[in-house]
């Protein structure tokens, strides 16, 4: 099989060290120093510079490697994908799966903008996968969404079962609104472990968070059955609880009073980029009140401080 990453960063990186020898895999991307340091040293030392990938693995600029590919991984910022789909003219058998967790253009989930640009079968793929623990062939899971069983299984297949776990969802749309809620309830567990630094009250907001997140999916016609995949409660676990988290350490920050909400702070995570998003299409006049991520707008808006931030959301 022809397999694709687009993208060469971390995640791209260690997705593609981790399928199966036999196929001819290729990361597509524009940095010509990642494609010498991968086609000369099989190595990419920008994110690890220590390990040595598969010998299978080259790189290169040219768009014919993903148009002739069966198989396109999509491993780049959300932001760059309706761009970089739009420069493609892929072979209508290739499937195209989303690894990018994050809104589009117009803040639409990405499978639903490429839907409209291609007849292509399209896959979602999410999970609690730190890609600097994915590349050192750490068992990781990861939750394969898409709407045929089949399609599935072939994604399946092209990884190695020693290092890849999947669960399988045809709920695209509910795997993808989950990869961007996550991101929110981070930073909200993260401002609360600065201020306490608590199992007990981590645990506490941490439950009080998949609720108001269940309220979402609810509220969105999203079966609650998603949130118990790999892509939901395991992706919100890594995503809040651990310090390898951009959005956890973000909220980290705020907590500790590092980060305040101005037009030329450099830190610009999905997380933030989210919640006036879900914020503005959840009406509060209805039971669907979202406590967390309105206290969390106020708090970026300077209109609340850190402890009563924190006491709002343990006590309310």
């Amino acid at each position: 099989m022809n397999i694709t990453i687009a993208g060469g960063g971390a995640f791209g990186t260690a997705l593609a060290n981790s399928l199966k020898k036999e196929h001819k895999i290729t990361i597509h991307t524009r940095n010509k120093q990642v494609i010498h340091e991968i086609n000369c040293y099989r190595k990419n030392i920008s994110y690890f510079p220590n390990k040595v990938l598969s010998k299978q693995i080259k790189a290169s600029d040219d768009l014919t490697v993903a148009n002739q590919a069966d198989f396109l991984f999509l491993c780049i910022p959300s932001h760059a994908i309706v761009s970089y789909i739009k420069l493609l003219n892929l072979n209508s058998n290739c499937i195209i799966i989303n690894g990018s967790k994050g809104f589009g253009d117009k803040d639409q989930l990405i499978p639903e903008i490429i839907s409209h640009l291609m007849k292509n079968k399209i896959a979602s793929l999410k999970g609690p996968s730190f890609a600097n623990e994915l590349i050192f062939e750490i068992p990781t899971s990861f939750t394969i969404a898409t709407s045929e069983p089949d399609t599935f299984e072939e994604i399946k297949s092209l990884f190695r079962t020693e290092v890849a776990i999947f669960d399988y969802s045809s709920d695209i749309k509910g795997v993808e609104v989950l990869s961007i809620l996550k991101n929110i309830y981070a930073i909200i567990v993260g401002i609360v472990d600065a201020y306490y630094n608590s199992p007990n009250v981590r645990f506490l907001v941490f439950a009080k968070a998949l609720n108001e997140i269940k309220a979402i999916l609810e509220f969105l016609n999203i079966p609650n059955e998603t949130l118990f995949r790999y892509a939901g409660i395991g992706d919100f676990g890594l995503t809040s609880l651990n310090d390898l988290s951009r959005n956890r350490t973000l909220g980290l920050l705020i907590g500790k009073g590092f980060f305040g909400k101005n037009p030329g702070n450099p830190v610009v995570l999905e997380g933030v980029k989210a919640i006036e998003h879900f914020a503005g299409k959840i009406d509060t006049e209805q039971q669907y009140d979202l406590k967390y991520i309105r206290l969390l707008q106020k708090l970026l808006n300077n209109e609340t401080n850190v402890k009563d931030f924190v006491n709002k959301v343990i006590y309310t």
